[in-house]
């Protein structure tokens, strides 16, 4: 299956269907740490970040492995404990009761920690010598779909908690380098050494002077910018489905859609599930609130849609068969729509079907 992606690129230019990692204008360093593996490996100085227990610990949060966990109080948060080895939301639970636990007892690498009802933020620091030289504040929305945001507003105006500021300062003497730090409230939860989303925000701000200024700083481990690195604020919107994601819009649907409604360039498939079968489906960049949350609306039933045509004519073709009535025009529109789908990479596809499988499973 993983084979499929090595002929993205062809597959992609035979199909006209663009890159949205290069629709930036000015580009980090692509030696700069995209994930969190590649991030690990090079600080063994400050691994501990990525030890989600060490983090929750160094709050005074009560927390521990969940193999060791004896009397809860509920409600509790579990997770995996290594933030390295983990991607977005998978295996992570808010638990209730004794009965809601058991299913996870059995899971190794797990934590649990008390749980933050709190709303979520984010910062992207850049450090040099475990000096705060610039950072980027990511403001969520109240409303949450399971533990992913329906927007986020980025500005050089929004700041970070004092607390977070002052953990970074305490925990990270020495670093040199990017820093992501999630947070609900004043409680740290994750930390990365590396830039939210591979740096997608900080490309999307198309500002030549704090790319430049990023850059030299990984160059030279030094920060010597004297230039107003002031973004122009923008959102980014989260697209959610109440179910699983069986069909995809086509590719040249959404860049029809996205372009009616003025949206910023980059824009992409990004799966992430909120619950047993929901999920989260697509993100794209806006500038204005009003605008990007029509396009948001816009492009949940367009694929809703699409997806309860397919259920229903699957359902109805089965029900059909088992009558003895055989409805071909049901069939077509099936094969149609799976067609369809294919109007995307092959990376959004492998993701998409990589997806599915943590529901099966």
């Amino acid at each position: 299956m993983k084979r499929m992606k090595d002929y993205d690129k062809k597959y992609s230019s035979w199909l006209g269907i663009f890159n949205p990692y290069e629709t930036f204008h000015h580009k980090l360093n692509p030696k700069i740490p995209m994930f969190d593996l590649q991030a690990y490996k090079l600080n063994p100085r400050h691994r501990h970040v990525y030890d989600k227990l060490f983090v929750v610990q160094s709050q005074y949060i009560p927390g521990g492995e969940l193999s060791d966990l004896k009397d809860p109080q509920f409600p509790i948060f579990i997770k995996p404990r290594w933030g390295h080895k983990t991607a977005s939301s998978k295996d992570c639970y808010k638990i209730k009761s004794r009965e809601e636990l058991a299913a996870h007892l059995h899971k190794k690498n797990m934590m649990w920690s008390s749980f933050i009802d709190a709303k979520e933020g984010m910062t992207d620091f850049i450090l040099v010598n475990g000096e705060i030289v610039y950072q980027l504040t990511y403001e969520y929305s109240e409303k949450q779909y399971g533990f992913a945001d329906v927007w986020k507003y980025i500005s050089s105006e929004n700041t970070p908690p004092y607390e977070v500021v002052e953990w970074v300062k305490k925990h990270l003497i020495g670093y040199t380098g990017p820093l992501n730090v999630q947070y609900r409230d004043t409680v740290i939860i994750e930390v990365g050494m590396r830039f939210a989303r591979s740096g997608m925000y900080l490309e999307s701000t198309n500002h030549k002077p704090l790319i430049d200024a990023i850059n030299h700083m990984w160059e030279t481990k030094t920060w010597s910018c004297r230039e107003d690195l002031t973004i122009q604020p923008f959102y980014s919107f989260k697209c959610w489905s109440p179910c699983p994601v069986i069909c995809l819009l086509p590719q040249h649907v959404i860049d029809m859609v996205m372009k009616s409604f003025g949206s910023m360039c980059f824009y992409e498939y990004y799966f992430e599930p909120t619950g047993k079968s929901s999920t989260v489906f697509f993100q794209f960049l806006h500038t204005n609130f009003d605008t990007g949350m029509k396009l948001k609306v816009t492009i949940e039933r367009l694929l809703l849609f699409i997806n309860i045509l397919f259920i229903g004519c699957c359902a109805l073709y089965i029900i059909g068969h088992v009558l003895g009535i055989t409805y071909k025009p049901l069939l077509w529109i099936v094969v149609a729509l799976l067609v369809l789908s294919l109007d995307n990479s092959l990376n959004v596809i492998y993701n998409q079907i990589t997806h599915q499988k943590q529901f099966i499973m």
